[in-house]
C-alpha cells in the first residue's frame, strides 16, 4: 500500500503523518473502486469503454443556393425572406439502429460557412452492422440537406473509433418542363405539384413560346404530390392536361411516364428524375419525343448555338474502338441532314459545323444548314437516315431557367461544354451538367473546344 511522505512543515509531527497514513489506507479501495467504474467526464465510450464505440463523420455539404426562394411563397403564408432562411442547415442529424438497437438520434451543431467538418458522435453502443442515416436541419428542425446515400453500415466495436464519409445535398429540387410545337391557339402554359394534404402548392406559368420552357423549384425531398400540366388558350380554358402522382425525391434517379389527355385522346410525356432532385419532362406535339431508346453509342458533348453561322455541335465517340457509319444523320427541330462515311477513332471527337471551318469535320451548308439557335432545340443524332437514335438532347439555349448555363445569349459567341464527369446519353439530358466555354478557338473570337 502506497503511503504518504511527511509534508513539509509537519516533518516534527509523527501524530500527523500517522494520520495521513491511516486515511490514505481507508480511502484507497473506494477511489479504486471510482476507477474501475469510469474514465472520468471526459471518458468519450462511456463508463470504462465497456459496450460502446464512437463514429467520426466527416462531412462535405453542397451548399448549392436553392433557386428562387421566393417560389418558397407557394406554400401559404410563407415570405420569400423565410423561405431562405429554411434552407439554413443548423444541426447535423445522425440516427444509428440495429437489430437490437431502436433508432437513436444524435445532434452536432454545425457551421453553414463550411463545406466541410469532421466531427464524433461518441457512447454508441456497440454491435454489427449497424444503420446509420445522416441529415441535417434548420432551426426549426426542417431537413435541408440529404445524404447521397440513403442509409449506409457499419460495425460499432467496443472502445474504437469507426468512420465514414458522407455527401449531402440540398433536401429540394427542381421539375423541368420542355414543349415543343405547341399549336398557336395555347396562349400559356401553367404547372404545379401540390402536396397530397394541399398545404403546399409550388407552381409556375409561363407564355406560350414556339419552344416552351419552365421550371418548379424548391421543392423538398420526399413531398408526395400531384404534378399537373396545363395547357390553356387565350380564354382562359384548359385544352389540355397532364397528371401524375409520385413522391419527389432529391436524392436518386427515377423514371415514369406523364400524358396529357384530350379529347381526341392522349399524348405521351416521358419523365426523369436525376439527383439531385431535378425532373426533367418533354414533348413534341410536331414529332412525338417519347420512348425513344438512345443507344449512346455517340454523345452530344458540346453545343455553339451563340455564333450565327458559326455554330456547331460536338460529337464524343466513348468506346476504345473506332466506329463508322455510312450514313449519320443529325435532326434539329426535325430538320435532318445526312453525312456519309464517317468515322470516328476511339475516344474521339466529331465537330460537324453550320458551315466550313478549321475545326468542323463537316459542314451542313450543303445539306440544308444547322439550325442552332439561342432559343433551344431539340437535337438527335441517328444511325442511318431513320435509324437508331444514338443521342438526344433537348437543349434550353439561353433559357437558364431550366438549369442552362446562365448569361449567354444569341450572340456570345460562347459554347457551352458536357462536364467531363457526365459524359453519357442520360447525364447530357440536364442543363446543370453543362458550362459555358472559357477557352477561346484558335483564329477566331469565340469560345469552345471542339475537337478535344
Amino acid at each position: 500500500m502506497p503511503r504518504f511522505n511527511c509534508f513539509t512543515g509537519f516533518a516534527g509531527s509523527h501524530s500527523v503523518c500517522r494520520l495521513v497514513s491511516v486515511l490514505t489506507m481507508c480511502l484507497t479501495p473506494a477511489l479504486l473502486l471510482l476507477c474501475t467504474c469510469s474514465n472520468g467526464p471526459d471518458d468519450p465510450f462511456g463508463p470504462g469503454g465497456g459496450e460502446f464505440g464512437m463514429l467520426e463523420v466527416s462531412l462535405r455539404m453542397i451548399n448549392q443556393p436553392l433557386k428562387k426562394a421566393a417560389a418558397q411563397s407557394g406554400v401559404s403564408g410563407v415570405s420569400a425572406a423565410e423561405a431562405a432562411a429554411q434552407t439554413v442547415a443548423e444541426n447535423l442529424v445522425v440516427e444509428i439502429s440495429g437489430g437490437d438497437l431502436s433508432p437513436t438520434q444524435f445532434k452536432l451543431k454545425l457551421d453553414p460557412s463550411r463545406p466541410t467538418a469532421v466531427d464524433t458522435v461518441k457512447k454508441i453502443p456497440i454491435g454489427e452492422a449497424r444503420r446509420i442515416s445522416v441529415w441535417a436541419v434548420n432551426k426549426n428542425g426542417d431537413r435541408t440537406h440529404v445524404d447521397t446515400i440513403e442509409s449506409r453500415y457499419a460495425d460499432i466495436e467496443k472502445a474504437k473509433v469507426t468512420r465514414i464519409s458522407a455527401t449531402l445535398v440540398p433536401a429540394a429540387g427542381s421539375i423541368y418542363l420542355h414543349i415543343n410545337g405547341l399549336e398557336t391557339a395555347i396562349n400559356f402554359v401553367h404547372a404545379s405539384f401540390t402536396s397530397r394534404d394541399g398545404e403546399s402548392v409550388f407552381q409556375n406559368s409561363v407564355k406560350r413560346e414556339a419552344k416552351t420552357f419552365l421550371s418548379i423549384d424548391n421543392i423538398p425531398h420526399e413531398l408526395d404530390g400531384i404534378l399537373r400540366v396545363s395547357l390553356v388558350d387565350a380564354k382562359g380554358d384548359t385544352v389540355k392536361v397532364a397528371t401524375n402522382e409520385f413522391v419527389f425525391n432529391a436524392r436518386g434517379d427515377n423514371v415514369f411516364e406523364l400524358q396529357f389527355i384530350e379529347n381526341s385522346g392522349m399524348l405521351g410525356m416521358d419523365a426523369v428524375l436525376y439527383a439531385p432532385g431535378v425532373t426533367v419532362l418533354s414533348y413534341d406535339f410536331e414529332k412525338s419525343v417519347s420512348d425513344v431508346a438512345e443507344t449512346g453509342d455517340l454523345i452530344i458533348t458540346e453545343i455553339m448555338y451563340s455564333a450565327s453561322d458559326d455554330n456547331y455541335i460536338e460529337l464524343y465517340n466513348p468506346k476504345s474502338e473506332t466506329v463508322s457509319f455510312d450514313t449519320l444523320t443529325t435532326e434539329v427541330d426535325g430538320k435532318a441532314q445526312h453525312f456519309m462515311g464517317v468515322s470516328i477513332g476511339p475516344n474521339g471527337y466529331f465537330v460537324i459545323g453550320r458551315r466550313a471551318a478549321s475545326y468542323a469535320n463537316v459542314s451542313a451548308a450543303n445539306t440544308g444548314g444547322l439550325p442552332i439557335t439561342s432559343t433551344g432545340n431539340w437535337i438527335t443524332v441517328r444511325r442511318g437516315k431513320s435509324g437508331a437514335v444514338l443521342d438526344r438532347v433537348i437543349c434550353g439555349g439561353a433559357n437558364s431557367a431550366v438549369g442552362w448555363p446562365a448569361g449567354l445569349s444569341s450572340s456570345s459567341k460562347r459554347a457551352v461544354e458536357l462536364n467531363k464527369d457526365k459524359y453519357g446519353v442520360i447525364e447530357n439530358n440536364f442543363g446543370k451538367n453543362w458550362a459555358a466555354a472559357s477557352q477561346t478557338i484558335g483564329g477566331t473570337n469565340m469560345y469552345g473546344t471542339p475537337g478535344r
